[in-house]
């Protein structure tokens, strides 16, 4: 079964357009920031670093890449229990693979699927500013005061930033993994794939628009930009992914189809 899924995944021509729009968001901040004519001495003092140019802070991408991460998320592989259901094909899998774990499989590979597509830029873009600049240390005394005390875990970044590069981007991978699943449990009741991958875009904007009117930060925000956020991460991770899981299961598991 997860077998299948991979290679059904491999022939999909949206995800491969996914990960070409993450590509190139991820390859024109590097070029943007490219260092041009510069000497052996640029490196005596503090240069940029490439966590301060990281495309999270600095990219001039960064703001479309938040716009659409919502699709980037789903587009790859959210529509695909609608699309087996759609076109019959999920009885023939049905009859060589249990019904649960079909829904579990299904469930697991569009996390990951979600969630690795919608950090791909991230790497991408992080990866290529390391061939650019170097890894020094962060100095906030030094033009690096990106991470300033009212954002997300300063601490963390001037003590360990390659340990902050890889929990941000877990945390983002999780945002994109439970937003990939919304998809997917809405699929059980809707099989329109194209309202199937709209739906989570427009459910993020929903509740950013509610928590901004509130003077609250909004979920993008919280996710996907340098704030300052704690509890508000894994509260909305545990109640999006098990409320998803437990939507899905349950309705999947109750179609009268399957």
């Amino acid at each position: 079964m997860f077998k299948l899924e991979v290679s059904r995944i491999k022939k999909n021509p949206i995800f491969w357009l996914v990960i070409i729009l993450g590509f190139i968001l991820a390859v024109i901040p590097v070029i943007d920031l490219w260092p041009h004519g510069v000497t052996k001495d640029y490196y005596v003092d503090y240069p940029m670093s490439a966590y301060i140019s990281w495309m999270f802070f600095t990219g001039n991408t960064y703001h479309i890449y938040s716009l659409i991460f919502p699709l980037l998320a789903t587009l790859a592989y959210s529509d695909a229990y609608a699309e087996d259901f759609n076109s019959g094909f999920i009885k023939n899998i049905l009859t060589k693979v249990n019904k649960n774990k079909y829904l579990r499989v299904r469930f697991i590979v569009n996390f990951l699927v979600g969630g690795s597509v919608s950090t791909f830029p991230l790497i991408v873009n992080f990866l290529g500013e390391m061939t650019a600049f170097p890894l020094i240390e962060n100095n906030q005394y030094f033009g690096m005061p990106i991470v300033i005390e009212d954002s997300f875990w300063p601490q963390l970044f001037y003590s360990h930033p390659f340990l902050y590069v890889m929990l941000r981007m877990l945390i983002i991978f999780l945002f994109g993994g439970m937003l990939a699943s919304l998809g997917l449990a809405f699929s059980t009741i809707i099989k329109n794939r194209y309202i199937v991958l709209i739906f989570p875009f427009l459910i993020v904007l929903i509740i950013d628009i509610l928590l901004t009117s509130l003077r609250m930060n909004s979920l993008s925000d919280i996710f996907l930009w340098n704030v300052k956020a704690s509890i508000e991460i894994p509260s909305f991770l545990i109640v999006g992914l098990a409320g998803t899981f437990i939507w899905y299961y349950v309705l999947g598991d109750k179609h009268e189809t399957i």
